[in-house]
């Protein structure tokens, strides 16, 4: 059906799908055509997406370095804040895999802050990321949520149960 669509051979598409062909711009271009879509180019300057970070999330807790989990966390509150409004949707079009409870939460927040901030649609995967509201969570350590001025967690955060303070966020 694709194939008919876009006028691609149909052993083509699927030497695509399985990778082990690089289609050309404009093949890229008739494909998205054919699926009555628009190709777009975004300059992200390198900066990683809501789902490369939450990939490198992961991995630093399954390496059992939190440390490393919240800078990368800190980052994307950087690379969000540090992009245009088109590098900020492309950067979070993407829905990350599943990663731990609480760090997902906070990846959501994160990106409905900045994204609602700059006057863009939230992803339809971060506004469905419920949270637990009651959960009090947060990436340091487990007795410095206590501190936690909860009047300082932007609203998304604290929705969803997550304790970052907003000062905690903008040295990011």
């Amino acid at each position: 059906m694709l194939g008919a669509r876009t006028g691609i051979d149909t052993s083509a598409i699927y030497a695509f799908e399985k990778g082990r062909r690089d289609p050309r711009t404009s093949t890229t271009q008739a494909w998205a055509q054919g699926l009555g879509a628009r190709l777009l180019v975004v300059d992200t300057h390198g900066r990683a997406s809501a789902a490369e970070i939450a990939a490198l999330i992961q991995e630093a807790l399954d390496q059992g370095d939190a440390n490393a989990a919240t800078q990368q966390l800190l980052q994307l509150v950087n690379n969000l804040r540090s992009s245009d409004v088109l590098a900020l949707a492309a950067l979070t079009v993407d829905e990350p895999d599943g990663i731990a409870e609480g760090w997902s939460w906070a990846i959501a927040g994160i990106v409905e802050e900045e994204t609602a901030r700059r006057g863009l649609p939230i992803p339809q995967w971060a506004a469905d990321s419920a949270g637990n509201p009651d959960a009090g969570w947060s990436p340091w350590a487990p007795e410095l949520a206590d501190l936690v001025d909860v009047e300082h967690v932007p609203e998304p955060l604290r929705r969803r149960g997550v304790l970052i303070e907003e000062g905690e966020l903008i040295s990011a």
